[in-house]
């Protein structure tokens, strides 16, 4: 049979999942704005991270390029005081010296060559990380355009889908609307499951609650088709639940 109360709690369950369905859609365009803000800044994170890397292995390079003029004022000193001493042992000892010197400096000079290598690669890297930073702003920018372009409309739309739910709720007893409410906030808006044929039990004429397929008693069908005893309930305001989910049960209209 017809029951009023049903078909308000189908339309009232229509308006409530089409308003969390443009709600979720205004979240997910705030959200992908909010993910590629966050990847901007970690870039910039990084392209900081390769500056500061560029300054670490700068000055290494500028403090070993001190180092070999030093080792090399150093060795024109010991050269200077080779001049003046008659001792082969004392020119055996500085020349030791400048030999020991003399290493340093390729040592270092290679140190050099490495860091200045790496300088290069650090300068590629930051490159390469302003275009991507470059283009991913840019991409941003398009994205809240868009999510600006359309805001306007969801928000309109949500306000039209609650309004309406608004209205049907209104229409409706506040015991019913309370319960209804209760269950939609807990099952994500689907307060109501269609009571539907058990696949695997046809043949014995069972049914079972299509939200959560649990099965539903003879007697709750035959209320809800309008047999013995549906005036009486419905005189009520009985509201029959599944025992498992407590979606509310009704019969889709065929």
């Amino acid at each position: 049979m017809d029951d009023p109360v049903l078909d308000k709690l189908c339309e009232l369950q229509e308006a409530e999942l089409e308003v969390r369905r443009l709600e979720d859609s205004l979240s997910a365009q705030d959200r992908a704005a909010r993910v590629r803000g966050e990847q901007i800044a970690k870039h910039k994170e990084h392209i900081e991270a390769l500056r500061a890397r560029h300054r670490q292995v700068r000055m290494s390079a500028d403090k070993k390029e001190l180092e070999v003029r030093q080792k090399r004022a150093e060795i024109e000193k010991l050269r200077q005081q080779q001049t003046l001493v008659r001792d082969n042992r004392q020119f055996a000892a500085l020349q030791n010296e400048i030999r020991f010197a003399e290493l340093a400096i390729s040592k270092y000079e290679d140190e050099i060559l490495t860091d200045l290598g790496d300088l290069d690669a650090v300068d590629a890297d930051t490159k390469k990380a302003h275009d991507d930073l470059k283009r991913q702003e840019e991409e941003l920018a398009a994205v809240r355009r868009e999510i600006e372009a359309r805001k306007g409309d969801l928000v309109r739309r949500i306000a039209d889908g609650r309004a309406r739910r608004q209205a049907i709720a209104h229409a409706l007893p506040d015991k019913v609307v309370d319960l209804f409410n209760r269950i939609a906030e807990r099952l994500d808006g689907e307060a109501l499951a269609p009571v539907i044929r058990d696949e695997e039990d046809e043949d014995d004429g069972g049914y079972v609650c299509g939200g959560c397929h649990m099965g539903v008693t003879q007697n709750t069908y035959v209320l809800l088709a309008g047999g013995a005893g549906a005036a009486q309930s419905r005189e009520k305001d009985i509201l029959h639940t599944c025992p498992n989910c407590t979606r509310i049960l009704y019969l889709k209209k065929t």
